[in-house]
């Protein structure tokens, strides 16, 4: 029998990821281009699900640096507006600039907790989260929080990552760093995770649990292509913040060993369509939708 005092606790949890995710977005705002080259298909097919109209209020939660929601924006207007919103600060700020630069005049940049939303009641017609339900210690507050701010007839859309086995993209990079001691890999179950709502049954009936109706689930397929070795390693370790910490952590010697390690394991996945040492690793996304 585990001892209570190795537990994980819900808040320390919390703390944690929002020091994690403080620390990775200067990572995932100097990488911004390729994020939304990349998962551009997945925030599309989010945005199709919720099917945004002139004059709707929609919201981005856990929203990174805001590109689904910079596509929302687009769509709702005239009349409309959207809120981009995240619990870490720096990705707030780098949010803001990411709408400044489009010149998106209707769109609302705001601190804000995907499990504790600081929305009034049926106040927007549409939310949507980007792999954010998997990383909070309470999916189920969270989606209820949703199901909260949504307007009768509104829809939610978000996305998880399938099983780590199709998803190499991250999956095989985090395999060198915990073959090496440097990482535990993969996440323990019952814990916040990349891969922590990947069984698609489980899946829905939570979402069904929090007071969704009709809840749907598309899989979508990536490739996270890089032009060479040195970039790939660069992208891998600059999204992921367990990555970044296991390195960061690491005596120089076996830092320089895991950096040759992921070096091969990159170019054992060449891009077929791309030119010589380019690199391309597959994944697959989970994109849900459901009716208030």
């Amino acid at each position: 029998m585990s001892d209570a005092a190795d537990t994980p606790i819900p808040d320390d949890q919390r703390a944690a990821a929002r020091a994690a995710w403080e620390k990775t977005a200067a990572g995932w705002d100097a990488h911004r281009e390729w994020i939304e080259q990349s998962m551009g298909p997945v925030s599309h097919a989010m945005i199709d699900a919720v099917s945004p109209q002139p004059g709707h209020v929609v919201l981005e939660a856990a929203a990174g640096l805001g590109e689904t929601g910079l596509l929302a924006a687009e769509l709702v207007h005239p009349g409309g507006r959207v809120i981009i919103s995240d619990g870490a600060e720096a990705m707030v700020e780098a949010a803001k600039r990411r709408a400044e630069e489009r010149g998106a005049g209707n769109v609302e940049v705001t601190p804000m907790e995907l499990e504790w939303l600081d929305m009034d009641a049926a106040s927007v017609d549409a939310v949507l989260v980007r792999f954010g339900y998997m990383l909070v210690p309470d999916p189920e507050t969270a989606l209820r929080d949703a199901r909260r701010v949504i307007r009768p007839g509104g829809r939610l859309s978000f996305a998880v990552w399938d099983d780590v086995a199709r998803n190499p993209w991250i999956g095989a990079g985090m395999d060198v760093l915990a073959g090496l001691g440097l990482a535990e890999w993969p996440t323990p179950a019952g814990t916040p995770g990349p891969f922590a709502l990947s069984d698609r049954e489980s899946l829905l009936e939570l979402v069904a649990g929090a007071g969704f109706v009709l809840p749907e689930v598309q899989t979508v397929e990536l490739t996270f292509r890089s032009p060479d070795v040195p970039t790939a390693r660069e992208r891998f370790v600059g999204l992921s913040g367990r990555a970044r910490v296991a390195l960061e952590d690491a005596p120089a010697d076996r830092r320089a060993a895991a950096e040759q390690a992921l070096d091969a394991m990159f170019a054992a996945h060449p891009d077929p369509n791309g030119p010589a040492g380019s690199v391309a690793l597959p994944g697959v996304a989970l994109v849900v939708a459901a009716d208030a």
